[in-house]
């Protein structure tokens, strides 16, 4: 079977596909980590012997229609959570040499995956539906799995952007999806800051100290910023899927080297939401509200308590110095990109909110 093979923060990954279009489609998201493509599971072999970490596999096979739902999750799957037509499901197995890993479920109407994380593997069904939109298929779908995986190996997920400012301090945007993040930090972009990631990263270690890196992929950029802000005319599209496109981000801001980089710590936290009203404006918050919010939009962080307590450790020491703001974005915004740095910069004001 073809596999795709990559490694992010030093983990080997290898998606193995059935599938053509599958494989290419996956070379394709993980472009930024010089994917290698095998032609048989013979490379996967390779892989094993040659690296001391042990990959993690996720196994991707095309089915023409999914079986039921009664079939894909055993009776004794516990419904561990549920966002939008997304279900995960829980099954604790019992196995020493698996501590409280248990075995996961996700059920995606057009798609299911089976995720064993002690074994380091995951099992996707997928169905000609979820080609419709591929990109959804490999940003959300395999993408829920992947990170699930990634979890065990100490590599935490948060739901944020991050740019680098004219002064070299690393901003964090961080908020749910539609908050804002993306077309704050393509607004920053245009003002000649420096994004790195517009919606995910990752909390690894050295040793026992915290690091942020990017997880480098396409931006996801709306289409009504594409049509109004003609300083991203010359933004190379790659995927249009729904009212979005994806954006070679990195090329287009000149980034792809510093999307590479580690950062110790967050010098500044932004939580966009949108108002809709003509003008915005920016307030400081305290600590613990941003540590909340951080949380919050942190993927899978109640799984598992000593990985939960790691992370918030880590979210604690990377964001010690940093000033927290939220910022309640107007159509000032829309109408000009770059008053989002005029308005971001405003926070040099405030002083620092005491927090818990």
């Amino acid at each position: 079977m073809p596999a795709v093979h990559l490694k992010i923060g030093a983990v080997p990954i290898i998606i193995a596909a059935d599938s053509p279009r599958l494989i290419r489609l996956f070379a394709d998201y993980f472009r930024y980590y010089d994917p290698e493509i095998e032609a048989s599971a013979d490379g996967r072999e390779c892989l094993r012997a040659q690296d001391a970490i042990a990959p993690l596999v996720i196994e991707l096979k095309m089915r023409r229609e999914l079986p039921p739902r009664e079939k894909l999750i055993p009776p004794n799957a516990e419904l561990f959570s549920q966002t939008g037509v997304i279900g995960l499901w829980r099954e604790k197995i019992e196995d020493q040499s698996c501590g409280s890993g248990g075995r996961f479920y996700f059920d995606l109407n057009v798609a299911a995956f089976c995720v064993e994380p002690c074994l380091n593997r995951a099992t996707g069904l997928i169905s000609p539906q979820a080609l419709e939109y591929p990109h959804i298929l490999a940003n959300t779908y395999a993408l829920f799995a992947l990170l699930l995986l990634l979890r065990r190996r100490n590599l935490y997920h948060l739901h944020a952007a991050a740019v680098v400012s004219p002064q070299d301090e690393l901003w964090l945007i961080c908020g749910s999806q539609r908050s804002g993040k993306t077309t704050l930090t393509t607004a920053l972009g245009i003002a000649g800051w420096r994004p790195v990631s517009d919606d995910s990263l990752l909390i690894g270690f050295d040793g026992e100290a915290p690091r942020l890196f990017a997880l480098k992929k396409y931006f996801h950029i709306g289409d009504e910023l594409l049509a109004r802000w003609r300083e991203l005319d010359g933004a190379a599209r790659r995927h249009q899927y729904l009212d979005r496109a994806c954006v070679r981000g990195l090329e287009f801001f000149g980034t792809k080297r510093l999307a590479g980089r580690s950062f110790r710590e967050i010098d500044r936290i932004v939580l966009p939401e949108i108002t809709g009203d003509a003008q915005s404006r920016i307030e400081p918050i305290p600590r613990s509200q941003a540590l909340l919010r951080l949380a919050e939009q942190s993927m899978f962080f109640q799984l598992w308590p000593e990985h939960t307590k790691k992370q918030w450790e880590a979210l604690t020491k990377l964001t010690a110095e940093a000033s927290r703001h939220r910022l309640l974005a107007g159509r000032d915004i829309l109408d000009d990109p770059l008053r989002a740095a005029e308005i971001i910069l405003g926070t040099r004001r405030f002083h620092r909110t005491p927090g818990k």
